[in-house]
C-alpha cells in the first residue's frame, strides 16, 4: 500500500512495538504484525489486529497491572477473535 504520510513510500509487512497508556497503566505489546513504510518508517496496524490489541488491553486493565510487556501472538489471538 502507498504511505499516507510521505506519499512516495510503499509499505511492507513487518512487526512493530505498540505502547498503550490509560490512567496509571502502561502496556507494551511487542511483535505486532503491521505494514511499515520502507521510506519513512510509518507503521500501520490493521483493524483486526487493533481489535485484538484493545481486547488484550482491557483484560490487562481488569488485572490492575501498572506496567506490562507482552509479546503479541497473532495465531492464538486470531483464533479467539
Amino acid at each position: 500500500m502507498k504511505c499516507a504520510i510521505c506519499i512516495g513510500g510503499r509499505t511492507a509487512k513487518g512487526f512493530s512495538t505498540v505502547l498503550l497508556e490509560k490512567d496509571e497503566t502502561i502496556l507494551v505489546f511487542k511483535q505486532v504484525p503491521s505494514e511499515i513504510c520502507e521510506n519513512c518508517g510509518e507503521e500501520y496496524i490493521s483493524s483486526e489486529v487493533n481489535k485484538i490489541l484493545l481486547r488484550h488491553a482491557r483484560e490487562e486493565l481488569n488485572r490492575n497491572v501498572s506496567l506490562e510487556m507482552l509479546n503479541f501472538s497473532p495465531r492464538e489471538s486470531m483464533k479467539s477473535a
